[in-house]
């Protein structure tokens, strides 16, 4: 055992429930067993081909130098005009910077805006690596629990409630990761008339699954363009086109952010992979039209969310609120808690149901607990209508027999 001290902030964190899944569901698959996974957070499709030849055409062209802290100004323009265009205001190439990923979008944003003390306003059900974000940050997470019955939507008067003079950031996340819910323009408008109150405060809006919905779709800005100042726009390419593994995300904002943001990136990542960011270009500049493409995966996912909905809601014990957006059904399991279940354990805890399906059904899905929400669990339908319908009848038979 090693004398070695690592930092005290590494009790802040909590270990990712997605990875872990991932893992086991790995080492069940190395021992030949047949386990289908519903814990992917990406898209089964493959990335467009007008993408991949444009990496390709890097590699051949030897565009692998360093690139600007944060992007290209080519990439970061394109991205500009984008953002503009779906929010209806107007950016500069100045104001973007592009990252590895949303996911770092959002961890920048989070060291850059907060400090020991301040407060993250975060509704749950929420996205697993918001609240460590925050802690790593020196931020202190105040979860505000949404249900069913409300839609999994935070109210105005629920984040009315949650303010206080410490409070720096609030995370917006629609369409949601684990629930699909989506807010409507009216539910933004009354939360931004109570973040109007507070112009010390900056909107996260997180929209990576912006471009896979099933309903009327409102953005934050288009909704509350008087906000502006105060709210960084955090999206990538990684979900609407099928490029998690490639790593690009994006975060628009004002530029004093931006810059400091930027600062910390000249200090840690520097930008993410050329090839990356110049495989992305077309995805933004409008060279290519990537309509097709999309709605294509969209249609898919909506197919087999009415699929794997009609299937779990045909389960005794199981409820579930329809999602709206993203690739995930978020059912309500608390009905199979606490009494036998055909398989012949029970289980007291989501955490437990989740164990328990992966022994018993081989099939895995993340508790719901990973994502502030105990007595759920959260299944991704991002893969094929059989899989999908061959996992229900092993959680069916498992559950009920």
């Amino acid at each position: 055992m090693s004398n070695v001290r690592l930092s005290a902030r590494l009790s802040r964190l909590t270990p990712s429930a997605t990875t872990a899944l991932s893992g086991k569901v790995a080492a069940l698959k190395a021992q030949g067993i047949n386990v289908i996974s519903f814990g992917a957070g990406e898209p089964d499709f493959a990335t467009p081909d007008a993408i991949k030849a444009a990496g390709i055409k890097a590699i051949e062209t030897n565009q692998t130098k360093y690139t600007p802290i944060g992007g290209p100004a080519e990439l970061r323009k394109a991205v500009a005009e984008r953002v503009s265009a779906d929010c209806g205001v107007t950016y500069t190439a100045n104001q973007i910077s592009v990252t590895n990923g949303a996911k770092e979008a959002l961890f920048l944003a989070f060291l850059a805006l907060c400090d020991e003390g301040d407060e993250v306003i975060i509704p749950a059900p929420y996205w697993v690596s918001y609240v460590d974000q925050a802690k790593i940050a020196g931020a202190t997470p105040v979860i505000v629990e949404t249900t069913p019955e409300q839609g999994f939507r935070m109210t105005a008067a629920q984040l009315a409630a949650a303010i206080t003079p410490r409070t720096r950031v609030i995370m917006i996340n629609s369409p949601s990761n684990p629930t699909g819910a989506v807010y409507s323009a009216a539910e933004l408008r009354a939360l931004a008339d109570v973040v109007a109150k507070h112009p010390q405060i900056v909107v996260m809006t997180d929209e990576i699954y912006d471009a896979i919905v099933y309903t009327e779709y409102a953005r934050w800005l288009r909704v509350a363009p008087e906000l502006y100042n105060q709210t960084l726009v955090i999206n990538g390419a990684s979900k609407a086109f099928a490029m998690t593994g490639w790593r690009m995300g994006f975060v628009a904002g004002p530029q004093q952010i931006i810059d400091a943001i930027k600062g910390i990136q000249s200090h840690s990542t520097s930008h993410t992979s050329s090839i990356t960011q110049a495989a992305a270009l077309p995805a933004y500049d409008g060279s290519v039209d990537m309509a097709s493409e999309v709605s294509r995966m969209v249609k898919a996912f909506r197919e087999r969310r009415d699929i794997i909905g009609e299937l779990l809601t045909s389960i005794p014990g199981v409820s579930l609120s329809m999602p709206d957006g993203a690739f995930y059904v978020f059912p309500d399991i608390r009905g199979l808690l606490g009494k036998p279940l055909a398989c012949g354990v029970t289980c007291n805890t989501d955490d437990e149901l989740a164990a328990a399906l992966l022994e018993h059904a081989h099939i895995g899905v993340v508790s719901g607990s990973a994502f502030g929400a105990p007595g759920f669990i959260r299944m991704s339908y991002a893969t094929s209508a059989e899989l999908i319908r061959e996992g229900m009848a092993r959680f069916t038979k498992a559950v009920v027999g």
